[in-house]
């Protein structure tokens, strides 16, 4: 029997409505294949440190792609501006020291970070430099002392009277960042401030300054660490692993190709390739071997964590409940 014409007009649409459905959902398809296949944006957020540079590099050469991640750093001006954006949620990933990472805890308890690689150790790359008159840290009280407005600046001042109680407020606190601060103690406004590289290179050979403390005083203590939001590794540990993975990456590139390295890292830090391999002459990189016996719940790590804590506490710089953040060598490569 002869179709009627709508049904005939509906029979001649059919092939083609049926190419379309088919022509969508293999559109559809591949654009979940292509997304799928596209590398997931990871932000680290970093400060002015010449350990740090590592995770410059391995933006700057892509190493991260191999991983599937498309690495991207953000640079804040301070400790203290990078501690904020991670405790309001604008990062979820960022290389700091261990005081930053204990202040955030309190700060921002359900943000309380995980510790998942240990970046490097300074060993002498944090100072307490004073004007030359001034020879030992008991003669800054009544004085005026520089610091940023972060934990660690607070820490190493506190660490260089040694065991004996000291209350800051005995000194006179002035806050600002690096750059200013080194300005200030040249200018003669401030008597002493707690720098580090390479904000200190202008210092070094004045004749004017002297160093009255170092971090190669406390062997194992002041650590950089990539700390991450324990929401963030939970939902995307596999990012927190190509990070880690990443972090190797940049330092074989660095061996395999010293020269153009170094200048890319140095270059940015606003040194000569000279100045920053001395700066590192007072930096230790842990290798991967080291990173489980570093992490352990009772290691090296946690025991720092505890002694700081408790002087952070005594100097009531924090409160006595505050979270600690947590170790975690989830993120490792199996031995």
């Amino acid at each position: 029997m002869p179709l009627k014409p709508a049904a005939a007009a509906r029979s001649r649409l059919l092939p083609w409505l049926t190419a379309a459905v088919v022509g969508l959902i293999g559109a559809g398809a591949l654009a979940l294949g292509l997304n799928a296949r596209r590398p997931r944006p990871v932000m680290v957020a970093i400060t002015s440190w010449p350990g740090y540079e590592y995770l410059y590099l391995a933006e700057q050469k892509e190493l991260a792609s191999r991983d599937r991640i498309d690495l991207r750093i953000e640079q804040f001006s301070s400790l203290e501006d990078q501690r904020r954006a991670y405790s309001n949620g604008d990062v979820d990933v960022i290389a700091t020291t261990v005081p930053e990472a204990i202040a955030i805890c309190q700060e921002s308890p359900r943000r309380c970070p995980l510790l998942v690689l240990v970046l490097d150790e300074s060993l002498g790359a944090d100072r307490l430099i004073a004007r030359r008159e001034i020879q030992r840290p008991e003669q800054l009280l009544g004085r005026r002392v520089g610091l940023e407005a972060s934990v660690l600046g607070q820490y190493l001042l506190l660490s260089s009277f040694g065991d004996r109680p000291v209350n800051l407020e005995g000194m006179t606190l002035i806050y600002d960042g690096p750059e200013a601060l080194v300005r200030s103690l040249q200018a003669g406004r401030l008597d002493a401030i707690v720098t580090y590289a390479p904000h200190d290179l202008p210092l070094r050979d004045d004749p004017r300054f002297q160093e009255l403390f170092s971090s190669a005083a406390l062997p194992g203590e002041v650590v950089d660490v990539l700390a991450v939001d324990p929401e963030f590794a939970r939902r995307h540990p596999d990012a927190v692993r190509a990070l880690v993975h990443t972090w190797w990456a940049a330092h074989e590139e660095a061996r395999q190709r010293p020269g153009p390295s170094v200048a890319l890292m140095a270059g940015r830090q606003r040194m000569t390739p000279e100045q920053f391999r001395r700066t590192e002459e007072g930096l230790r990189y842990p290798g991967p071997e080291q990173q489980r016996r570093l992490l352990a719940a009772d290691g090296p790590l946690a025991r720092s964590m505890a002694r700081m804590s408790a002087l952070m506490q005594r100097a009531g710089r924090i409160r006595p409940d505050a979270p600690r953040p947590e170790l975690s060598t989830d993120f490792l490569e199996k031995p």
